[in-house]
């Protein structure tokens, strides 16, 4: 029997490699930005299912449904032990249809649609212990179910990760930082994209930038790159600046400078890190460029990552205790 495990992100395809690898699975993957060319370049064989709708409600309404159908007529051809997914809307409701346990990782309690449309239909619900455990709950979790670990779901990540100059040489990068824009597709977001202005900002202040797109959009004065050797990039770089909540996260474990401008409330995953010295939280653009560390501070950020990094879970080695402690046989959601 194989597991079933729905990718619907980009960085879910580096957080669930290294499970890939080590078990049989069937690979779903929907249509989004740069995400099916990353499984391409890590040679890990998939199924193309569905397409991201999009911002408009109506347009995402139909992208899910239309996907749930095909993963449903896809997923009815194997044998399946398990779903497993991070944050899909259609993973945990087809393995509730096709009677399929589902072990789910969630590490955003305010993606309120999207928690609401699963939660309540999961066999498992793997969560950072810094979640707002009520939020997840008020959103359909049965408290039963729900697996809280001493981490961070980046840990899995960054936790084999070797430095490489290569892509720095290869690009001639010097002095640079880097900027994610925020998830300005996404449903939970409510912000407005800074992004340009906060290149130009850097910029005035003699360093270079080297932007990673979400989609096709393109940024003036910086390097923009897609579907490349983020770690590595984050690593070398001055500071990291994101939007979004991944790379920021990936940066401060690493131990390397991470500033959010993310506008919403703040993800519990988030504030953890903050609490621990390791990311800053800036209000404004200028805010930014203040935090932009020097050299002694960076090295102080450094040293508190690696005090932290040794007291966390890995949460892969987590979601296999869970699949192989579940009572299978006492299934009976369907």
């Amino acid at each position: 029997m194989k597991y079933w495990i729905d990718i619907t992100n980009l960085p879910h395809a580096v957080f669930f490699e290294d499970f890939i690898r080590e078990h049989s699975c069937l690979v779903t993957a929907r249509r989004f930005g740069y995400l099916q060319e990353l499984l391409k370049k890590k040679g890990i064989d998939f199924t193309s299912a569905g397409y991201h709708g999009g911002k408009n409600n109506l347009e995402k309404l139909r992208a899910s449904a239309e996907r749930t159908a095909e993963l449903a007529d896809i997923v009815a051809g194997y044998k399946i032990k398990a779903a497993i997914s991070k944050h899909s809307v259609e993973a945990p409701r087809v393995a509730f249809g096709l009677g399929i346990p589902s072990f789910h990782f969630v590490d955003n309690e305010y993606a309120e649609k999207q928690n609401r449309l699963t939660l309540a239909l999961c066999s498992k619900i793997i969560v950072p212990g810094a979640l707002r455990l009520e939020k997840i709950i008020e959103q359909g979790a049965e408290k039963s179910n729900i697996v809280r670990i001493n981490s961070v779901l980046e840990y899995s990540q960054v936790k084999n990760f070797e430095p490489d100059e290569e892509i720095v040489r290869k690009l001639k990068l010097e002095n640079y930082v880097l900027i994610r824009p925020p998830p300005f597709r996404a449903a939970y977001y409510k912000g407005e994209n800074p992004t340009q202005d906060i290149i130009d900002t850097v910029r005035r202040e003699g360093y270079s930038a080297v932007v990673l797109p979400r989609d096709k959009e393109n940024y003036s004065g910086a390097l923009n790159l897609r579907n490349t050797d983020t770690l590595n990039l984050a690593y070398f770089a001055v500071a990291t600046i994101s939007g979004g909540g991944t790379m920021n996260r990936e940066a401060a474990l690493l131990g390397k400078p991470a500033i959010s401008f993310y506008p919403d409330p703040l993800l519990g995953v988030d504030r953890f890190l903050i609490s621990h010295g390791v990311m800053k939280h800036a209000s404004s653009v200028r805010e930014i460029v203040e935090f932009i560390p020097s050299d002694e501070e960076a090295e102080a950020i450094a040293r508190r990552a690696s005090r932290l990094r040794r007291k966390l879970e890995d949460p892969l080695e987590v979601l296999k205790r869970e699949l192989e402690e579940f009572d299978y046989d006492s299934y009976t959601e369907n």
